[in-house]
């Protein structure tokens, strides 16, 4: 078998220190607009511990659905239920539905931006309509959790729409494994990637990612403060 042609891949902590950078820009196109339309409520988190819990259940069904979308997108295009594989990158603390079939990127591209947009764009639309702040919030909170989602959409930019493209079984982003115009390629594993050098890897800090969200999130407040004036 021969090896993919290119990759367009970020091992899956430096996924989350990018997707982390990217916080302060998505909070000020969604919160900050809501603010600016509505004001700040009188209360803007839930304080009963029902409406915690609420809340926080909301969040982590919200997650859970976010990789069955992925999936459905992956079946929509050319995979089966049985393609996917669902898990955790452990050391990145990341969800991940995982397609182990190539299908064309025209395919890949909704299975990847399908969570944030019916589950980040969606609620966010209808908090900004009618004024509801803790859906505004859900919806920002859907959009961070995408941010992954946009950034392979980004380094993916170029690959012809017919392109077959497999998720990479190790890191997160895709496989270009053949062009428009060639049959279906078979699926690329882990053993045909063995010999791949490793100087890559994860090499990004725990501590530098505290930083940069540490860093987002300051600028986010900044945004909302400048939003309320």
């Amino acid at each position: 078998m021969e090896y993919p042609r290119s990759q367009a891949v970020l091992p899956p902590t430096e996924a989350q220190v990018r997707g982390a950078a990217l916080l302060a820009p998505i909070a000020l196109l969604s919160l900050g607009p809501h603010l600016a339309l509505w004001g700040l409520p009188e209360t803007p988190f839930p304080s009963a511990p029902v409406s915690i819990l609420l809340f926080c259940g909301a969040f982590v069904l919200g997650v859970l659905l976010h990789e069955g979308l992925h999936g459905l997108g992956h079946v929509w295009g050319e995979a089966s239920w049985g393609d996917v594989q669902f898990g955790v990158h452990w050391k990145a603390l990341t969800p991940f539905a995982q397609c182990t079939v190539p299908t064309r990127a025209r395919s890949y591209r909704i299975a990847l931006a399908l969570p944030g947009l019916v589950l980040g764009a969606g609620p966010l639309g209808v908090g900004l309509v009618t004024g509801h702040w803790l859906t505004t919030f859900y919806g920002f909170l859907m959009l961070v959790a995408a941010a992954g989602d946009f950034l392979i959409l980004w380094i993916l930019v170029g690959v012809p729409a017919g392109a077959w493209v497999q998720d990479h079984p190790q890191k997160v982003g895709g496989l270009v494994v053949a062009d428009a115009d060639a049959p279906r390629p078979a699926s690329v594993s882990e053993d045909d990637l063995a010999d791949e050098s490793n100087a890559d890897g994860e090499t990004v800090s725990f501590s530098l990612l505290f930083f940069l969200a540490a860093f987002s999130a300051a600028c986010a407040a900044l945004g909302f403060l400048i939003a309320l004036g």
